[in-house]
């Protein structure tokens, strides 16, 4: 009996080693890759559904003029709270395209509502 336990004993670690193996194979064989901002928005502009990314802490904003913003010009707002994302220059990025869409497609009135702490736009607003 104690031979039994031991060669089941033994077996186990030898099962879960060699699942682990696979999946760290599997893993080297699929690097992860981020989508390129570009892409991102070009996707986007398909569905004509597109996210501006904000950041900042705990704001009071009128929730109501957001979601008629966010109505009116196809938009989600994806808050990040008070911790930058670390790849912040990615999100720059695709939120100046979404703005040079937004200009594109309605002049500059969705300016007016935009939320001021959206990744870019004091950048964007400068560059006028």
């Amino acid at each position: 009996m104690k031979i039994i336990t031991a060669i089941l004993f033994i077996l186990s670690f030898t099962f879960s080693y060699a699942q682990e193996t696979s999946r760290s194979e599997t893993t080297k064989a699929q690097p992860f890759r981020q989508i390129k901002p570009e892409d991102k928005f070009a996707s986007d502009l398909q569905k004509n559904s597109f996210t501006i990314y904000t950041v900042g802490g705990l704001k009071p904003y009128d929730h109501k003029a957001i979601e008629a913003f966010q109505k009116n010009y196809n938009v989600t707002y994806q808050n990040f709270g008070c911790i930058a994302p670390g790849n912040m220059d990615y999100y720059e990025k695709y939120n100046l395209l979404v703005f040079q869409h937004l200009t594109k497609t309605w002049g500059r009135e969705w300016e007016k509502g935009i939320k001021d702490n959206s990744i870019g736009f004091y950048n964007w607003t400068q560059a006028k």
